[in-house]
This record gives C-alpha cells, structure tokens and sequence, in this order.
C-alpha cells in the first residue's frame, strides 16, 4: 500500500470512527426517545431504558424500565414496566411462567401494535382470533391472583377494560386510557 493512501487512511480514521460512532448514539436517542413516549414524564425521566436484547440503554433509579418500539411488528409500541412487568416480559420472550406474584403496572401511553386478545404468541389475524388493532393509550395490569379480574370482560371492544390472554399464565387486564375501540 502506498504512503500516501496510508496517510489518508490515517488522517480520515478519527473522522471515520466518529460517523460510525455518532450513527450508533442517534439510533441509541431514537430508542430512548421512543421508550420515554410509553410513561409519563413523572416517571420516564428517572426511568431506565433498555433494548429488547437487553442491552442498557440508560441508567435509571425509580425501579422502572422503559422499552422502545419492538423492532417490525408493524405498530408504535414502547412500554414502561415497573419490576413485576419487566419479569413478565421476560417471561413471554422465554415462553416461561412470569415468576412474580405481585401486582404489576405497564404504560404503553403511545399505544400498542396489532395483538390477539387470545393467543400470547399469535403472528397475525387469523379467523379463530380476536385481533386488536388501533388501540392507543392504555395501562396493563398483572395480578397475583387471576380471580382478581374475574368480574371483567373478555371482550376488547366493550369500550372498557378487559382481560387479555385468559387461560394463559401471561393473563392480564387492559385499561384503554384513550378510546377503544376508536370512536
């Protein structure tokens, strides 16, 4: 290799590394900007972040996590878990029983991506399931004991809250803050 192309290489180098870099940083300010939208400020700005890999993306110190948009599941859905959710969560992506027995609080303020009512792991609408599309604001609840949200319904459009995923240890109550199905 030439002098001179080496000389370039080296002298462009830092700048190099410094796009590569600041690439990294602005996709890290978009996922945290995005799990920052699922709370509300109070409790988003000592928040933690965290990517769906769990990589830390900032440091909290109120006990909740943030999370940004799933990548590819065709909608806007950051959450912000206390705890009990995050090991919720956790235990969705391992396909294990959520080990908590405590009530849990969820905020998805910026709204949800397309989910089946009935089948945690469903891809897509199918005719067998109930599909929820469109819904914004709304917290989720988990609780210890599932006879806690027996008096509610199952139905997702009752313009109330309403129990997902019954029959599933991953069974838990939805609170549409905005409403649903839309108006």
């Amino acid at each position: 290799m030439s002098r001179g192309i080496l000389a370039t290489l080296f002298l462009f180098f830092p700048f190099i590394m410094t796009l590569v870099i600041s690439g990294a940083s602005r996709a890290d300010e978009m996922k945290i900007k995005s799990a920052l939208s699922a709370g509300p400020n109070s409790l988003t700005k000592n928040a933690a972040v965290q990517d769906w890999d769990g990589t830390v993306l900032r440091e909290g110190s109120n006990g909740w996590t943030c999370l940004p948009d799933i990548p590819d599941n065709g909608g806007t859905d950051p959450w912000c878990l206390d705890a009990t959710w995050l090991s919720f969560i956790k235990a969705m992506q391992t396909n294990t029983e959520p080990p908590s027995k405590e009530l849990g609080i969820g905020y998805m303020l910026a709204g949800d991506a397309p989910v089946s009512n009935i089948d945690p792991s469903a891809k897509a609408k199918t005719d067998d399931n109930v599909w929820v599309d469109g819904l914004k604001s709304h917290l989720m609840v988990s609780v210890p004991d599932v006879a806690m949200i027996d008096g509610f319904s199952d139905d997702p459009f009752n313009g109330g809250p309403w129990v997902m995923w019954a029959g599933t240890p991953y069974v838990h109550l939805m609170v549409p803050i905005d409403s649903y199905p839309p108006q």
